[in-house]
């Protein structure tokens, strides 16, 4: 099997899935997921909108709305779907992700801002989770060297 394949079983199973319950929200949030991972943002947008008017109150579904607005370029909105995300729940995955989306939008002293509350909320988390996300780490010292230069050039 290869990676395609499996996101094209991950697809037809949770769209069967979908048919034998619509009403149910996760179905719709692992689909943009899997949409969003496949760059298919448009689909994406579809299914975590639709989780989010099934489910409301799950934060998650905000800031994956979110990355999937900045990657359809709109800006504005994924600033307002990360906020809600970030009202709702003070996790630091939502300050990273919105840390990032504000740097590559030229955003530097926002994307600052929240990468000091990511720092603050990463270190709360217990060693064992710490050590076994390595995309968060890759990530958070990405960002970390792009504001450095970022200060270096300014």
């Amino acid at each position: 099997w290869t990676a395609p394949a499996f996101h094209t079983a991950a697809v037809s199973c949770l769209k069967r899935a979908l048919y034998l319950d619509p009403f149910e929200w996760i179905i719709c949030y692992n689909l943009g997921l899997v949409h969003l991972n496949t760059g298919q943002y448009a689909s994406a947008f579809h299914y975590f909108s639709a989780s989010i008017n099934l489910k409301p109150d799950f934060p998650a579904s905000y800031m994956y709305l979110a990355i999937t607005l900045a990657r359809l370029k709109d800006f504005p909105n994924s600033c307002t779907a990360y906020e809600k995300a970030i009202s709702m729940e003070q996790d630091h995955m939502n300050h990273l992700n919105y840390a990032i989306t504000l740097y590559n939008h030229g955003e530097t002293e926002k994307a600052r801002t929240h990468y000091g509350l990511f720092k603050e909320l990463y270190t709360e988390l217990n060693q064992e989770e710490m050590e076994h996300d390595f995309e968060v780490m890759a990530q958070s010292q990405a960002l970390q060297e792009a504001l450095e230069k970022a200060d270096k050039a300014s």
